[in-house]
């Protein structure tokens, strides 16, 4: 249970909901998808629903009134007011977002990434924030996230309708859907999707890997005997999971086989064994600077878990930070426990001067590798930028120490 939830269970941002009473005839609304039942949600506790007022402006720019529209729009919390509908009411207590408290409340009060992707539709469309860059400050959230969580809206609308229904699919599970332009495909994995046939990492890999996947299963079909049954496109993802995830310890690449004896110390598996790992490979890919680096990563086999985190690696290295960033926390949301992936957001926002959000992420890589020098000295910097200096100090100290100790423990 997230803290939002945990909030909300308990009460806490109900009891502050400064709430109005509304006509139901004024406010627009979308009707709920055909598979809709008003019993099953019944159970579901009562959140009152999010509206914002709606500004109508000429061509001038000027505000005006628009008696033929309606004056609210429901951003959040569409099954309680379908409840309501249902029921017959004439009116509902709602929360009418009109300054930056009534945002706060409202986004913490959404538990549903389409109702959030609307939150800010609607706060942007009526200028009640003037920016995407403004939204990220108020809300705490990167520019690249907010961009990605609005993206939602592009997706289908009956999509959309049938995602107000469940709040259990996240934005990342459904990111790879808006990347996919042909139709039939698009229904097919969103099907699979919601009927849980599918999950996040495979979308996630299916994202970040298609044409890769697609052309494997061109090579199968072609080289396959007469009668052999094809694989599909999910199944081969599938077998990219199952084989990473098969992976003893001890399963790396000759690259990092060549520097074991060096580094056997500071080998205590999982966390440390990767971190350790994706320093070599990237000692054997390259700079990650040119354009032929996925190709020598993927003859030395490495995964698509690990090209994504390349991916955000050249990058970051590129300048091109923003998208740095999106393609970092798609790693880090596909396995939690990739110290590097951490180590690289954070060094990424230090360099777009996000201090407290990289001293998290860089806090996070030292709980999961805790005597990396590179993760300290990065850590140490972001300190230091934020006045810090006897703790910059303390974790200098350390990061001295061990490179004394492993000279050969470093970022290539």
């Amino acid at each position: 249970m997230t803290e939002r939830d945990r909030k909300r269970e308990s009460g806490n941002i109900l009891e502050h909901m400064p709430l109005e009473e509304v006509r139901i005839e004024d406010i627009g609304h979308i009707d709920p998808p055909a598979e809709w039942d008003p019993e099953v949600h019944e159970r579901e506790p009562h959140v009152p629903p999010v509206l914002i007022e709606e500004t109508f402006r000429n061509r001038d720019g000027k505000e005006e009134t628009d008696t033929e529209l309606p004056k609210y729009s429901i951003l959040a919390q569409h099954r309680s007011f379908w409840r309501n509908v249902s029921k017959g009411h004439l009116s509902i207590k709602a929360l009418v977002v009109r300054s930056g408290v009534h945002i706060s409340l409202a986004h913490e009060s959404i538990t549903n990434c389409v109702e959030e992707a609307l939150l800010f539709e609607g706060l942007l469309r009526n200028e009640l924030v003037e920016n995407r860059s403004r939204l990220s400050d108020l809300l705490g959230y990167s520019r690249a996230r907010i961009t990605q969580i609005l993206n939602l809206l592009k997706l289908p609308e009956e999509m959309r309708r049938k995602l107000l229904l469940t709040d259990s699919i996240s934005e990342f599970q459904l990111r790879p859907l808006i990347r996919v332009t042909d139709v039939t495909q698009q229904a097919e994995m969103f099907g699979k999707l919601i009927d849980g046939k599918l999950t996040g990492r495979q979308m996630a890999l299916f994202a970040s890997g298609r044409q890769v996947t697609d052309q494997v299963a061109t090579e199968k079909s072609t080289s396959a005997k007469p009668g052999e049954r094809i694989p599909d496109i999910e199944e081969l993802i599938a077998s990219d999971i199952s084989a990473k995830e098969a992976e003893e310890p001890s399963s790396i690449s000759t690259a990092s086989k060549s520097a074991n004896g060096k580094r056997g110390r500071i080998n205590g598996g999982g966390p440390r064994l990767h971190a350790m790992r994706i320093n070599e490979l990237l000692l054997t890919v390259g700079s990650l600077r040119d354009s032929g680096w996925e190709i020598r990563a993927r003859e030395l086999g490495i995964s698509e878990l690990d090209i994504i985190l390349f991916r955000g690696i050249a990058l970051l290295r590129s300048g091109l930070y923003s998208e740095s960033i999106e393609m970092l926390e798609i790693a880090i949301e596909n396995d939690q426990d990739n110290a590097p992936a951490h180590f690289y957001l954070g060094r990424c926002l230090n360099l777009t001067g996000a201090l407290p959000a990289a001293e998290g992420y860089l806090r996070t890589a030292l709980e999961l590798v805790p005597d990396h020098p590179d993760y300290l000295v990065e850590l140490a910097i972001v300190l230091e930028k934020l006045k810090r200096n006897a703790e910059a100090a303390t974790f200098y100290r350390r990061a001295g120490v061990l490179r004394k100790k492993f000279p050969e423990v470093s970022e290539k």
